[in-house]
């Protein structure tokens, strides 16, 4: 008796969406390609941390949403209060100031903000995905970026990587213990060099923002 060859057909890939982006996953793997960040918006976004830093040495945050309408990034910078001279930043989301910034922009938008990606930084130290972060980004999806060396050197430091959705369907694929690593290439434009993301020294774009990080000794 001849034995038979079967051929058992791979399962076709999930498809989800990270940040506004189309991702295929399959078994350990996720393929797809985020929407870039501008680079006007990146050296606003560097304008902003880089103060902070170089103010206070201190840490601070940004939440950034794909509007899918605008086909954009929205920005919102929460009042938080950070801890001078070392690496600690904290907020409440339910404060009045900070509700009233999801409450306006739900309004505006007819969305909520969430889920967001984020920025913070280390100030002066290295940039990488501490504990903290981990804890931190675990349950948003999306991309994650730590600056860091903002205040002494010439070219920054700078770590990025991704969250998947806590969705069981997904997690059963694709581990989500850590942030999984991205190349800067996988959030800027193919016109974006590295000097821009590495060495930009920002725009003062969102420095009427700088009251919104408190400083605590």
């Amino acid at each position: 008796m001849n034995p038979q060859t079967v051929n058992i057909e791979a399962p076709p890939p999930l498809r989800i969406q990270i940040a506004g982006a189309a991702m295929d996953v399959t078994p350990g793997r996720l393929a797809g390609t985020f929407h870039p960040i501008p680079l006007p918006l990146w050296q606003a976004i560097i304008g902003f941390h880089r103060q902070v830093s170089i103010n206070h040495l201190a840490e601070s945050v940004s939440y950034h949403h794909w509007h899918a309408g605008e086909r954009r990034y929205h920005t919102i910078i929460p009042w938080q209060r950070s801890t001078g001279q070392g690496l600690s930043v904290s907020l409440d989301w339910t404060s009045k100031p900070n509700a009233e910034l999801l409450d306006a922009y739900a309004a505006l938008y007819k969305e909520d903000f969430f889920p967001a990606c984020t920025i913070h930084t280390h100030v002066d130290t290295m940039a990488f995905e501490s504990g903290t972060d981990a804890r931190d980004e675990a349950e948003n999806p999306g991309w994650h970026i730590t600056l860091g060396k903002l205040v002494s050197a010439a070219k920054y430091d700078l770590d990025f990587r991704m969250r998947i959705p806590l969705q069981r369907k997904i997690t059963a694929l694709i581990d989500n213990s850590r942030g999984h690593k991205l190349k800067w290439e996988n959030l800027f434009t193919s016109e974006t060099t590295w000097a821009d993301v590495h060495q930009s020294p920002g725009t003062l774009d969102w420095h009427h923002l700088l009251e919104r990080v408190s400083i605590t000794s």
